[in-house]
């Protein structure tokens, strides 16, 4: 009779401990899921320039700890921002690949073409690229310093094609207003080189 009793008492002691045991797990799982917050996440493929809409991002939760200042939390406004890159499905919409309406409504496409030599290699749409000015020297002409014309402005689009046949590259950049005309000048005398901002 004592060692049923015992082998009672035992079980009783297992299960009270299994009881808290999943108590406790219950309360550390609310507790870290509780953790992070909820951050816009793009939804479906976006290309640079497309102005967002409510059926293009949702918002999902995530942990980011301490890199959370650079993604956009459900208390910031994403609907109505531009893409300044392309976005793919699942991807955590940044303050690097996302730009105010007004900023880039005060900015103008601006097509040019540039020999296919003179455009840094491995450039993407959505980058910032720096343009420079260069005057090659002929008939023994004085060497002219190159000048840079335009630096950190966005690729919004590169025909890549034309590249690969040695002919000249056609680009389109965003430039802001008051800079369009530099950049023309530019284009009338000597020949412009496209350099990444960062490598």
């Amino acid at each position: 009779m004592v060692n049923k009793k015992d082998r009672s008492q035992s079980r009783t002691a297992v299960a009270i401990t299994l009881i808290v045991a999943s108590f406790v797990s219950a309360v550390l799982l609310a507790t870290f899921s509780m953790r992070g917050g909820e951050y816009w996440v793009a939804i479906s493929d976006t290309s640079p320039g497309h102005q967002l809409i409510a059926s293009d991002i949702e918002l999902r939760h995530f942990d980011l700890d301490a890199s959370s200042s650079l993604y956009l939390a459900k208390a910031d406004v994403a609907v109505g921002m531009i893409a300044t890159s392309k976005l793919v499905p699942g991807q955590i919409l940044s303050w690097q690949n996302i730009n105010s309406t007004s900023s880039i409504l005060a900015s103008s496409a601006v097509p040019i073409s540039i020999r296919a030599s003179d455009v840094a290699a491995g450039i993407q749409i959505g980058e910032g690229i720096d343009i420079y000015w260069v005057i090659d020297n002929q008939n023994g002409e004085l060497p002219v310093e190159p000048l840079m014309i335009l630096g950190g402005v966005v690729l919004l689009s590169y025909d890549q094609k034309s590249k690969n046949f040695g002919s000249d590259a056609a680009l389109t950049v965003a430039v802001e207003e008051t800079q369009v005309l530099r950049l023309l000048k530019a284009t009338t005398h000597g020949r412009l080189v496209v350099v990444r901002s960062h490598v």
